[in-house]
């Protein structure tokens, strides 16, 4: 597979992701009862933040290993993505150790 198909494949799983969310909108908004409206806000919310601290460590262990096997300055990472030196060096330190998956098992 190219890199554009990559590109084009993960961009439908992002915008599933949006849709997803404005489905769940919808429904917590057109829900009458509002400590379920309430509950289910809440638990989208949670599944939403477990998403986003996955794919935030993710994206650490991915600046890591380009960090390691490279052997590049930050200041040159920190070009490259676009971001100040500090948050480049921020971003590879919160890569956890290797072996251990977002969700805190083994994997």
């Amino acid at each position: 597979m190219t890199n554009e198909e990559d590109d084009k494949r993960l961009s439908s799983v992002l915008s599933a992701f949006s849709v997803a969310a404005e489905r769940a909108d919808r429904m917590v908004r057109a829900d009458q009862d509002l400590d379920r409206a309430f509950q289910r806000a809440d638990a989208a919310s949670e599944h939403v933040r477990k998403l986003y601290e996955d794919l935030t460590a993710l994206r650490s262990q991915v600046a890591k290993r380009i960090y390691e096997t490279e052997k590049v300055s930050l200041s040159v990472l920190a070009e490259r993505w676009s971001v100040s030196k500090t948050r480049a060096g921020q971003i590879i330190r919160a890569a956890k150790p290797q072996g251990d998956s977002p969700g805190g098992e083994n994997a």
